[in-house]
């Protein structure tokens, strides 16, 4: 492996995230979803300093391995990096579907479907941004924290062969939307 694994310490551990697509919609089929993604995560791994010691994306979901010092970068949560790289992903592939035609394959927000069902829409659960048309991500996502390096391993283990035990290749060097390539 050539990414050196983090340092863990009382103070850091890496997270093992795994954020949904709305109602698991395989949106990162398409290849230029999942470059866009992939854009997103290495921007915001940049920006806000943490490292994205490995991912995988599936067709509708993705995993992460996310490090930082939590002592260097206290401000830094695993809300606001997911928070961003979710609203950043969306709104680029929704434009680039708005662009191309493409909007009826999105997932309408239950605001902006129930709009003509009645005159009280406080009374529905309404979306975190305002006017908001579209759901791309599910709401939330699952964090897991790893504690060890063995642990770490299991995880890097896991997303790389996710892509060949879904089907969708013979081996996780096949899969061009991992990390995989970056450690062999």
């Amino acid at each position: 492996m050539h990414k050196h694994l983090p340092k863990f310490n009382d103070n850091s551990y890496a997270h093992f995230i795994t954020a949904r697509t709305c109602d698991s919609r395989p949106y990162f089929k398409n290849d230029e979803f999942a470059c866009i993604l992939c854009e997103e995560l290495k921007f915001y791994s940049q920006g806000y300093g943490f490292a994205l010691l490995g991912y995988v994306i599936m067709p509708d979901h993705k995993h992460l391995l996310l490090w930082w010092d939590k002592e260097e970068k206290p401000e830094l949560s695993v809300s606001k990096i997911m928070q961003s790289i979710k609203s950043g992903s969306a709104r680029r592939i929704i434009d680039l579907m708005k662009s191309k035609g493409l909007e009826q394959v999105l997932q309408p927000t239950r605001r902006e479907g129930r709009l003509q069902a009645t005159r009280n829409r406080d009374s529905y659960p309404k979306s975190h941004r305002r006017n908001l048309k579209y759901r791309f991500w599910q709401p939330g996502f699952y964090d897991f924290n790893v504690y060890n390096e063995a642990k770490l391993i299991e995880k890097l283990d896991y997303m790389h062969n996710n892509p060949v035990k879904a089907g969708l290749v013979v081996s996780p060097s096949d899969y061009d939307w991992s990390s995989y390539k970056e450690y062999f």
